[in-house]
């Protein structure tokens, strides 16, 4: 059984919150979550830039993977690869603190 579906629908409920999306995103996997966040990253990256800054702070993706996928990804991928970053740190935190919780 894969975890990550287990926090996927709190990842979401998370992520829409930041993002001021619609609630209820019925996704069933860590690319299905990025693809529906992905337009919002999208503008952010084109339109706020410091308030993406601020939203990948806040979830704590690390500044080196960040600084990797603005150097370094193709401008066509940038907003999936920032929001799989994003999905994937969020879904980090969930299992760190139920492994962390349950000892």
């Amino acid at each position: 059984m894969d975890l990550n579906k287990n926090y996927l629908p709190a990842c979401a409920a998370i992520l829409e919150k930041k993002l001021e999306l619609p609630e209820g995103a019925s996704c069933t996997s860590r690319e299905e979550l990025a693809s529906f966040i992905c337009p919002a990253i999208r503008n952010l990256l084109d339109r706020d830039m410091g308030r993406l800054l601020q939203l990948c702070y806040q979830i704590d993706v690390g500044e080196e993977k960040l600084k990797s996928i603005l150097q370094e990804s193709p401008v066509t991928s940038m907003a999936m690869d920032l929001s799989l970053a994003l999905v994937d740190r969020q879904l980090l935190k969930f299992q760190l603190r139920e492994k962390y919780s349950s000892e």
